[in-house]
C-alpha cells in the first residue's frame, strides 16, 4: 500500500483511538478510576511490565487496548497479505511509532490535560521524563527505528530508514496539524474553562 496513504489511515486510527480512551477515561488518565483488572503487583509479569513501561500501573484495561491494536496491525495478515520478514519488521516498527502518537494525541484532545501543563508533575502515570517528553516516547521511537536495522542490513540500502524517517515527518506534520486546530480551532484547553497558562 502506498506509504502516504499507510502514514495517513494509522494517524486517523491514532485520533480515533485518543478520543475514544479520553470518552472512557475522562481526566483519570491510566485508567485510574475504571473498574478494570489490576493484579497483585508482586506478580512476576507485574513486576516485568512495570519496568518495561517504566514503573506504570499493569490493568486489564491497558492488556486489552495494547492487545487489540497488536491484533489491527495484523489484520492486512488475515486478509491475505503476505507475511515476510520485511513486512513484518515493519509492521512492528509501525506499532511502535503508533503507540507514541495514539499516547500523545490522548494529550492534545483531552481537555483536562492543556498541552501547557504536558509535565511530569501533572501527568503522575508518566514518571520518568526526558527534557519534554515522557522516556516511554523515547523508548518507542527508538524500538521502531531499531526494527529497520535487521532490513538495512539485509537490503544493503539505507532505504529502510529513509521510510522510517518519512514516516516520522508525516506523523510530525499531522500531529503539528492536530495540535493547532485543538488550540485555535477547538479552543480545547479552554473547555472547561480552565486557564491555558
Amino acid at each position: 500500500m502506498n506509504l502516504f496513504i499507510t502514514n495517513f489511515y494509522l494517524f486517523i486510527l491514532a485520533v480515533v483511538l485518543a478520543v475514544l480512551e479520553i470518552q472512557i477515561e475522562g481526566q483519570h488518565g491510566w485508567a485510574a478510576k475504571l473498574p478494570t483488572w489490576r493484579p497483585d503487583d508482586q506478580r512476576w509479569y507485574v513486576k516485568l511490565y512495570s519496568k518495561i513501561m517504566s514503573g506504570k500501573v499493569f490493568t486489564g484495561y491497558h492488556l486489552s487496548m495494547f492487545s487489540f491494536v497488536f491484533l489491527i496491525f495484523h489484520l492486512p495478515y488475515v486478509f491475505g497479505v503476505p507475511l515476510t520478514w520485511s513486512s513484518w519488521l515493519q509492521t512492528l516498527s509501525l506499532f511502535f511509532f503508533f503507540v507514541v502518537l495514539w499516547d500523545f494525541l490522548w494529550f492534545v484532545l483531552n481537555p483536562h490535560y492543556p498541552l501547557s501543563s504536558f509535565r511530569r508533575e501533572h501527568i503522575k502515570w508518566h514518571q520518568r521524563w526526558l527534557g519534554v517528553a515522557p522516556v516511554d516516547y523515547y523508548g518507542g521511537l527508538f524500538l521502531s527505528l531499531l526494527c529497520q536495522w535487521p532490513l538495512v542490513i539485509s537490503q544493503q540500502s539505507l532505504a529502510p530508514f529513509g521510510w522510517w524517517f518519512t514516516h516520522l515527518g508525516l506523523f510530525s506534520l499531522e500531529t503539528f496539524i492536530v495540535v493547532v486546530f485543538s488550540l485555535y480551532v477547538l479552543k480545547i484547553d479552554n473547555w472547561l474553562g480552565k486557564d491555558s497558562s
